[in-house]
């Protein structure tokens, strides 16, 4: 008795420092990918491919383990794997870029940065001009100039620049000329999609010009440096030549994520199960275990945001750095005390697959099945898009919030884990004793149509924090309901392969096609008119799930005609 009780501490700690490690590598890889040069599509397409590798992955590893008994070695061997891949996703390189702006000289000289040079830069809104004015610092900037000879002529003749003796080619263009330049920061050109700002001052080696002109009109593009983030947000612009697929950086963020991905997939489709042998026949105490990997997970994303904005110089270029190395040190301390948990090993059979598809004959395990995959699709839109839903609220309605964007992010997963999901995993084997299985499967399609409605009407950032509460519904006890679930409807033979194959559909299904759905309306439509979609689809989902346990004949709680 003490050494399962021991070995049951050891579980629980492996739940906080495993969840907890790997926690904010988790949430903030949508916004680490973001800020990397991908796109919302392109991050929908990485995370649909992931979700079907593990999808792949999982039930694959279930049947090796159930087959060759090596569960103790593969569990310890990716909990490793996990922390290891995530700390080199820290020395991975962004997308090559570039700043594209264009210097104008006439009775004023404009420098334009967000112009729309070859359709790419990004369109100016009012939340970045809050960004801009909320910025007391002055704003100078270097800027490399194309010296072609129109504006180098002129540049000599109206700023009296004492060294006009160009000692280069006129004929090539790679020359540029470096100049210095401070900037009014209000707004003066506002035509179509170009926006500009006077500059105050242009500097050229020795010689300063203040409010410079030109006796004609003259222009070039420029590279720019500025010292204020927007306006280097506004130039700056991803570049490069053929497909993504050619440049070494994708496929150094590709095959680390995939590894991470896969670490993790088979760490989670593990754990659970090691957790169910060591719990014997007390199913219902599963959560009781689980919980604490919740509370992990809000207490370190609370303090993995809070340490990103406080080593970040900017608002908006964020340092992820300290997250990275927080996982690596908590991942190594898991693993020693992954190391030392009791470990069952699983007796084969030679009927494993078979014992598996007679399951797919009953009609309330397809619709368990179902459940999962939609479940998947609306936890995806939470996953991916939804610290990309609040970062869009803050930029166009409180650009005052920017500074901790990463902390409020945070605290948004600490409320889903500590205040959600915590206690609905506590109470999981309680609450479906009461309302049974396919009650709670129901229960979590509907809750997530009042979350999604929610998020879509919500104009300021601060208020997803208390929606963030209905969590503890839609990932808590669904968590709960679907690893008891497979538990008690899996044969002996093939406990780890049938826990390893729902939580393939849940991630390899379910997320792959809410990470691909979302991605494409986010892009097309936008966040707010995204989670309404996915609002009535929800809403739907449940209706049609309660219409089955009406009209169906048999007692759909729990999974007692299964057995």
């Amino acid at each position: 008795m003490f050494s399962v009780n021991k070995s049951m501490l050891r579980m629980k700690c492996h739940y906080f420092l495993y969840l907890g490690g790997i926690a904010s590598i988790v949430g903030f890889s949508p916004t680490i990918a973001k800020q990397m040069g991908y796109s919302p599509m392109l991050v929908g397409y990485l995370y649909t491919y992931l979700s079907i590798l593990s999808f792949l992955v999982k039930p694959i590893i279930g049947l090796i383990v159930d087959k060759f008994r090596v569960k103790r070695i593969m569990f310890l061997v990716f909990v490793l794997t996990c922390g290891l891949t995530a700390f080199v996703l820290n020395f991975i390189q962004k997308l090559p870029t570039k700043t594209a702006a264009i210097l104008s000289c006439n009775t004023t000289t404009i420098l334009n940065v967000c112009s729309n040079v070859d359709g790419q830069l990004p369109e100016w809104d009012d939340s970045l001009k809050k960004l801009l004015m909320n910025n007391s610092m002055s704003i100078t900037c270097q800027l490399y100039c194309q010296s072609n000879k129109s504006f180098w002529d002129e540049m000599c003749n109206s700023w009296s620049v004492e060294y006009c003796v160009p000692q280069y080619n006129m004929n090539t263009s790679n020359n540029l000329t470096f100049l210095n330049v401070s900037l009014f920061k209000s707004l003066t050109d506002e035509i179509g999609n170009n926006y500009g700002f006077e500059v105050k001052s242009v500097q050229s080696k020795e010689t300063q010009v203040l409010f410079p002109t030109c006796l004609k009109p003259v222009s070039t593009q420029c590279e720019i440096d500025c010292s204020n983030d927007v306006i280097m947000e506004l130039a700056t612009i991803t570049v490069f030549k053929g497909s993504i697929f050619g440049l070494h950086q994708f496929w150094e963020y590709f095959i680390v994520m995939s590894l991470f991905w896969v670490s993790q997939a088979i760490t989670w489709s593990l754990q659970d199960p090691i957790c169910f042998d060591l719990l014997g026949v007390k199913l219902e105490d599963f959560g009781k275990q689980r919980c604490w990997g919740s509370i992990s997970w809000g207490l370190f994303s609370i303090l993995g945001g809070a340490l990103v904005d406080y080593f970040s110089d900017s608002d908006i270029h964020k340092n992820y750095f300290p997250i990275y190395y927080l996982c690596l040190i908590i991942i190594l301390c898991d693993f020693v005390v992954a190391y030392k948990i009791k470990i069952t090993e699983t007796i084969g059979s030679k009927n494993t697959l078979s014992d598996i598809f007679k399951l797919l004959t009953n009609v309330n395990v397809v619709i368990y099945f179902v459940w999962i995959i939609l479940m998947g699709v609306c936890t995806a839109m939470v996953w991916n898009y939804l610290f990309w839903h609040m970062e869009d609220l803050t930029q166009k309605y409180h650009s005052e919030k920017q500074s901790w964007i990463k902390t409020l992010q945070g605290s948004a997963i600490g409320i889903q884990c500590i205040g959600g999901e915590m206690p609905f995993l506590f109470f999981s084997g309680w609450i479906i004793k009461r309302i049974g299985h396919m009650y709670c499967m129901a229960l979590g399609l509907f809750t997530f149509a009042i979350r999604f409605y929610l998020y879509s009407i919500t104009t300021n950032p601060v208020w997803i924090l208390p929606i963030e509460f209905t969590n503890g519904i839609t990932f808590g006890l669904f968590h709960a309901v679907m690893m008891e679930y497979a538990r008690i409807v899996a044969p002996a033979s093939a406990t780890t392969t049938v826990v390893g194959f729902s939580g393939a559909l849940f991630e390899g299904v379910g997320i792959s096609l809410g990470g691909l759905i979302g991605g494409f309306f986010y892009e097309k439509f936008g966040g707010i008119s995204t989670f309404k979609l996915f609002s009535i689809g929800s809403l739907l989902m449940s209706t049609l799930h309660v219409l089955f346990i009406v009209l169906s004949k048999k007692n759909l709680n729990g999974a007692g005609i299964i057995n």
